[in-house]
């Protein structure tokens, strides 16, 4: 299965190369990142990071969009069989590698588990339904369809997530924790959000 990983960034300089480096490159048939109009030099790094990394893919906003926005021009772009998000101040665990090592293509989607740098974990079970609607999951590119993350709003991964289970997919469970979550963060999208910028 070919694998696309997607990550939107803003302002990302600090964290950019920890999310990238825990990529398992073996596994990544490409990497997009779309750079947000952000202000440091996160977009000089992800330049110097492509001279060793061929899959990665930069794509760059002509003016500051939002998370949605950028969300949605990766996965337009993704051309593997699956895609994978994961925000450009978060990383993967090494386990990673035992979750991608399950997709055989009989799901449209696979789940696994999250850690915060708080050490709270999320646990993703069949019975949640529209809860834990973040990025520890894989996707079926095709399944998406026109499926798109809503701009302009506080959780648009939670109205893609929901339209996603309205479409009734054949999902899987893996047991991992796989996936860790930079949260909570000073000058997050979701700290600006609630701070009221």
């Amino acid at each position: 299965m070919k694998i696309s990983f997607l990550s939107p960034a803003y302002n990302s300089a600090k964290w950019i190369m920890t999310m990238l480096n825990s990529i398992p490159k073996d596994y990544a048939f490409e990497i997009i990142v779309c750079d947000d109009k952000s202000t440091d030099n996160t977009l000089e790094i992800l330049h110097e990071y492509k001279k060793c990394c061929p899959q990665l893919k930069i794509l760059m906003n002509e003016k500051n969009m939002g998370a949605s926005y950028s969300y949605n021009r990766c996965i337009t772009e993704a051309t593997g069989d699956y895609i994978a998000i994961i925000d450009s101040d978060d990383m993967y665990l090494p386990t990673i590698r035992d979750v991608l090592a399950q997709i055989d293509g009989e799901y449209d989607i696979y789940y696994y588990n999250m850690v915060t740098k708080g050490g709270v974990v999320f646990i993703k079970r069949e019975t949640d339904g529209f809860a834990l609607s973040g990025a520890f999951k894989i996707i079926r590119r095709s399944f998406i369809g026109d499926i798109k993350f809503t701009p302009g709003v506080r959780d648009g991964d939670f109205y893609f997530n929901m339209a996603l289970l309205h479409k009734n997919p054949k999902c899987k469970y893996i047991d991992l924790l796989a996936y860790w979550y930079n949260y909570p963060r000073e000058n997050s999208e979701n700290d600006m959000f609630n701070k009221g910028l």
